[in-house]
């Protein structure tokens, strides 16, 4: 199994399709709890028809580890852009869906030197009320054995054998206490992005969708694409996978060089 070290830490990964010398490779972020095979399996395949894709595991998530039992968007975009230069490559498109998004949109903040493109889907540019009230309750773990059985089933799975059966509890926790906290860009902050961005969300994502997260950074962002379906949840990139491909692989080729 391929796996990398990046700022300390042992990231698995999977590659998908030979270097095309002509475009820059495609990065997959997956969301919070879950690893990159899991959130991306059904699209990486078709990415790969026209570009080189790596879908790593988080460090904490999936086979990757966390020597320092830490969850920070900042930290995990430091890893998304040493994942980059470690793979021989200047720059990838850089695409994320939901806590993945918001590492996107980081690294495209803090490391713009590393994006070629950024895609940041189910992602929020600064921390609202809403957030800090749903996401304690979401990440309780009586509340998702009660409300949530087969999330909560799915996390330890993904995590159990390689973290240890408890591990599953502080992953929770950190990721909760970080969604809660971070990232907060102002406008101010995001009109100084000069890469091209495409910026996604379920017209019914229950997350993103209340606080109008995408509106905000597309309408900050300059020259941002902004795509929300409509009668779409969370997870656009699975609930409209053809028309997701058909979008995201449209936006790489007329603005992707």
């Amino acid at each position: 199994m391929p796996y990398v070290e990046v700022n300390g830490a042992n990231i698995y990964y999977q590659a998908y399709a030979e270097d095309h010398s002509d475009r820059a490779p495609i990065v997959l972020i997956h969301g919070a709890t879950n690893d990159g095979q899991n959130d991306w399996d059904l699209i990486a395949p078709e990415l790969a028809r026209k570009y080189r894709v790596f879908v790593p595991d988080c460090r904490g998530h999936g086979r990757s580890n966390n020597p320092r039992m830490s969850y920070s968007f900042k930290e995990l975009a430091s890893d998304v852009a040493a994942f980059v230069r470690a793979m021989g490559y200047e720059r990838a498109h850089i695409i994320g869906h939901s806590n993945g998004g918001n590492i996107a949109l980081v690294t495209l903040m803090e490391h713009s030197d590393a994006v070629q493109t950024c895609v940041p889907q189910a992602a929020n540019a600064y921390v609202t009320r809403y957030l800090i009230e749903r996401e304690p309750k979401v990440f309780d773990p009586e509340w998702m054995a009660r409300e949530a059985p087969e999330w909560l089933h799915e996390v330890k799975r993904l995590h159990n054998e390689v973290h240890g059966k408890e591990y599953w509890r502080d992953l929770l926790w950190l990721t909760m206490k970080e969604i809660i906290s971070e990232p907060n860009y102002s406008p101010a902050e995001l009109r100084q992005i000069q890469r091209p961005t495409l910026v996604i969300m379920g017209a019914e994502d229950t997350v993103n969708a209340p606080d109008e997260h995408a509106q905000y950074i597309a309408n900050n962002v300059p020259g941002a694409e902004l795509w929300i379906p409509e009668k779409t949840g969370h997870n656009v990139h699975l609930d409209r996978r053809e028309e997701w491909l058909a979008k995201v692989l449209d936006f790489l080729e007329r603005r992707g060089n």
